[in-house]
């Protein structure tokens, strides 16, 4: 069931990062439903076309950018592509990804690179590019940035993503200061430990490991990309309209369990 107002982004366009996958194709297909003009962006172009389809066969507006967000051309590229063909974005929301388990006595360099480029690099560029042209044409703006609570506290075999995650908690606030006076809104999203085709493959290969999360989390059960919907489009639409800087949790009450248990 769709709590939202239909139409409630009539007129906008968001651009998701990730879009073709997991938590970004929920996103891209719920603001498709809610009226926006969606863009998705990703390096992989099957899911991208996917997701299209399905935004248009409901009655929606979409398109896609095959995009590397480490790319810094492309980055740029793509972003003055937008403007030039939809006229621009309304709402950016950074959840393009990258994520392995590994232990941190064991992890290579270039594992811990290849992540924070992902996450936090990608994440900057992306901000930068959208937000120099809202800034250029006085033009206002909501960023939503998908980090996580491992942002937060020591995550076993986690280093790489913890320490992205935490940079991009950071990023979020130092753009929301340094942005807010032109109208520009940066707030982060962080969700537990999520379930998506994508993380079953790659992390929770583990049954037990998946039960001993389960038993962490106070309302049971890992986080859902519908979750993480519902306080994306909150921040993104007028209802957060007073919210900037802020790193909401979205978890269950996992990152209390050091308190609880």
């Amino acid at each position: 069931m769709n709590v939202f107002q239909a139409g409630l982004f009539e007129g906008k366009v968001v651009l998701i990062t990730g879009g073709g996958t997991g938590i970004g194709r929920a996103l891209a297909l719920a603001f498709g439903e809610l009226g926006a003009m969606v863009v998705i962006a990703a390096r992989r172009e099957g899911p991208l076309s996917g997701v299209v389809k399905t935004i248009e066969d409901r009655g929606g507006r979409a398109c896609m950018y095959t995009l590397d967000v480490r790319d810094e051309a492309r980055v740029e590229e793509v972003v003055r592509g937008i403007w030039q063909d939809v006229g621009g974005v309304d709402v950016l929301v950074n959840n393009a990804g990258g994520n392995f388990m590994s232990p941190a006595v064991a992890m290579s360099a270039h594992g811990f690179r290849t992540v924070l480029d992902i996450n936090l690099v990608g994440t900057f560029l992306m901000s930068q590019a959208v937000g120099r042209r809202w800034l250029d044409e006085g033009r206002e703006g909501s960023i939503v940035n998908i980090s996580a609570t491992n942002a937060e506290y020591g995550s076993p075999l986690m280093a790489h993503s913890g320490a992205s995650k935490a940079g991009i908690n950071n990023l979020t606030q130092t753009l929301a200061v340094e942005w807010g006076g032109t109208g520009v809104r940066v707030n982060a999203v962080l969700p537990g430990p999520v379930r998506t085709e994508g993380s079953d493959e790659r992390l929770w290969t583990d049954a037990a490991l998946v039960e001993r999360v389960e038993e962490g989390i106070p309302l049971g059960r890992f986080t859902t990309p519908r979750d993480v919907v519902g306080v994306v489009v909150f921040l993104a639409s007028e209802a957060g309209a007073f919210l900037t800087g802020s790193l909401i949790a979205l978890d269950g009450g996992e990152r209390l369990r050091s308190l609880i248990f």
